[in-house]
């Protein structure tokens, strides 16, 4: 059985006990706070807990992010190949991040040193749940005892199949990442307009609906959830909160209603993400349906 390494980075949001069950690693990526630059830790443990870090924001200060240094790549990467991995590396969407393409960057030297490895960096076209729920397919796949080419064959074949649905407390936070222009973000704040955003067959992040409060909003994210997805018996959904556990139970609540037979995972959104939503935001992941929406 091949030796096959599988990665994330800091937008693919799989929690310590998904990434131990299935053995999957991360490559972090930089937020700064204050002018510090600390580790995007999934886990929340580089010296703030999941609720101070959106305390910052709710606070008014602002977060940035940086793409995973080459300098991680190079260390994760070349540590899997001198064990005798092969890697497949699932990115953040390129429309989002140019973290595949600084790995993919690493990986062009590092083939060289190590030419009997295979290293493939995948453009996921989605992030969050739905890129972390990606690498979990890997790895079962892998389990199975399916080869290095199958399971990136898979990959390239079935990526548009995982959907997205999320929605956000308020829009300052994406008019301040630059997701919304200033005048959506005012309007939709005062009349309390709800996005409801997908990842597109591009991948990028797109409106397409607008739902007026945040139950309503909730509701939609649930049942668009489980139109998208097929034979939902045994399966999982996942539910990504952003310090808004009550909202996750809530939306939990509403998929089970409509599709009892499902799994549904509530984990939190890590900083990432939640640097560019914001606080209470909300996504709901599933595999199924393919993706047609583009926005260009």
């Amino acid at each position: 059985m091949e030796k096959i390494k599988i990665f994330i980075d800091s937008t693919g949001e799989l929690p310590k006990d998904l990434r131990d069950q299935y053995d999957i690693d991360y490559c972090p990526m930089v937020v700064t706070i204050d002018d510090k630059e600390v580790v995007a830790s999934l886990d929340y443990d580089q010296g703030y807990t999941l609720s101070q870090f959106f305390d910052v924001m709710r606070e008014g200060r602002r977060i940035f992010t940086s793409q995973v240094p080459d300098t991680v790549f190079v260390e994760k990467f070349t540590k899997a190949l001198e064990e005798g991995y092969d890697i497949i590396y699932i990115g953040c969407s390129s429309k989002l991040s140019a973290s595949v393409l600084a790995g993919e960057k690493v990986a062009i030297d590092l083939r060289k040193k190590f030419p009997e490895r295979k290293i493939v960096c995948f453009d996921s076209l989605i992030s969050c749940y739905g890129q972390g729920e990606m690498a979990i397919y890997a790895s079962k796949f892998r389990k199975e005892g399916k080869s290095f080419d199958e399971i990136v064959a898979w990959l390239h074949e079935n990526r548009l199949k995982f959907n997205q649905f999320a929605t956000v407390e308020s829009l300052s936070y994406l008019k301040r990442a630059g997701r919304v222009s200033a005048s959506s973000a005012f309007f939709g704040n005062i009349f309390g307009v709800k996005p409801i955003l997908i990842s597109d067959a591009i991948g990028q992040n797109l409106a397409v609906e607008k739902v007026k409060g945040t139950k309503q909003s909730l509701l939609y994210c649930a049942k668009a959830a489980v139109e998208a997805g097929e034979d939902l018996t045994g399966k999982t959904i996942y539910v990504g909160h952003a310090d808004s556990i009550k909202a996750a139970e809530f939306v939990k609540a509403e998929i089970l209603k409509l599709a009892p037979s499902v799994n549904v995972y509530i984990g939190p959104i890590g900083p990432i993400i939640g640097a560019s939503t914001g606080p209470g935001t909300i996504g709901v992941y599933v595999f199924g349906k393919e993706v047609t929406v583009n926005k260009q």
